[in-house]
C-alpha cells in the first residue's frame, strides 16, 4: 500500500473511521497491555537483530507460520546462507531444503531467491514505502515492520492476529480485508503511536498469541477483560 493509500485513510470520514474510539481508551489499552508486556513478553532472534537481512528473511518466513517454528530454523538458515549474496548465488531447490519444515517452500524460496537478486544490486536499503513495496515478497505489513524496526515509524504489524486484538476489544471492522479497513488501519495507527512503536507492536502480537486467541482465547486471564466488548459478538 502507497503512501498516498495511507494518507486516505488518515483524511477519510466516513462511518468506519467515526467509530475510532476516544483516546483515553486507546491510553489505557496500550497502558495495561504494556504492564502485561513487562512479564509475559516473548523471545524470539530477530527481535534482537540489527541486520536488515536476518529480519527480511525472518518475516518472509514468519507468514502464516507459527513464530516458534520459525524460530527453531532461522539459526540453521543464515548459518547455510548468510548473506544476500550467498542466498542470491543458490538455487530453490538448495533454500527448499532448509525451509522444507515451514511448509510452503517452493513459493518462499522463490521469493527468497528472487528478493536477494534484487538486492544483492542496490547500493543501499531501501527506506521509503513505495520502494519496499516493489520488492519481492514484501507487501504492506513486512514494509511496515522494517520501517519500524530501521526507520523508528509509528506503524502498525497489521495482520489478522493484531486484527483480532483489536477488534475484539475496541469493536469489529467494516470490510473484509483489513488492508483497505479504513476504521483498523487509523486506529491501529493509533495505538502504536508512541515513543517505542515497536514494543507496542510486539506486545499486541503476543497478547494475541498468549491470551487473546484465535480459538479458545483464554478470557479468565486476560487483563483487560473488564472492557472488551468480545463478550457481546
Amino acid at each position: 500500500m502507497s503512501t498516498s493509500s495511507y494518507t486516505k485513510y488518515s483524511s477519510r470520514s466516513d462511518r468506519s473511521v467515526s467509530k475510532i474510539p476516544s483516546t483515553s481508551e486507546i491510553a489505557w489499552f496500550r497502558k495495561i497491555l504494556t504492564r502485561w508486556f513487562g512479564q509475559y513478553s516473548r523471545d524470539f532472534p530477530w527481535r534482537e537483530s540489527s541486520d536488515p537481512y536476518f529480519v527480511c528473511v525472518s518475516e518472509i518466513l514468519l507468514q502464516q507460520t507459527r513464530a516458534s517454528s520459525v524460530a527453531g530454523l532461522i539459526k540453521s538458515f543464515v548459518t547455510q546462507f548468510p548473506n544476500w549474496e550467498s542466498l542470491a548465488k543458490s538455487t530453490t531447490e538448495q533454500v527448499e531444503q532448509v525451509i522444507l519444515p515451514l511448509g510452503l517452500y517452493q513459493r518462499r524460496s522463490k521469493t527468497l531467491v528472487e528478493l536477494a537478486n534484487v538486492m544483492v544490486n542496490l547500493s543501499e536499503f531501501p527506506s521509503s514505502r513505495d520502494n519496499l513495496e516493489n520488492l519481492p515478497g514484501i507487501g504492506q505489513y513486512i514494509a511496515n515492520v522494517l520501517l519500524v524496526v530501521f526507520y523508528k515509524k509509528r506503524l502498525p504489524f497489521l495482520d489478522v492476529n493484531m486484527s483480532r486484538v483489536l477488534e475484539r476489544f475496541f469493536g469489529k471492522r467494516e470490510k473484509a480485508d483489513i488492508r483497505f479497513d479504513p476504521y483498523l488501519q487509523l486506529l491501529s495507527r493509533k495505538v502504536v503511536n508512541v515513543k517505542d512503536p515497536l514494543a507496542a507492536n510486539w506486545m499486541i502480537l503476543d497478547f494475541a498469541a498468549l491470551v487473546c486467541k484465535k480459538i479458545n482465547p483464554d478470557c479468565k486471564s486476560c487483563v483487560i477483560r473488564n472492557r472488551c466488548k468480545f463478550q457481546n459478538y
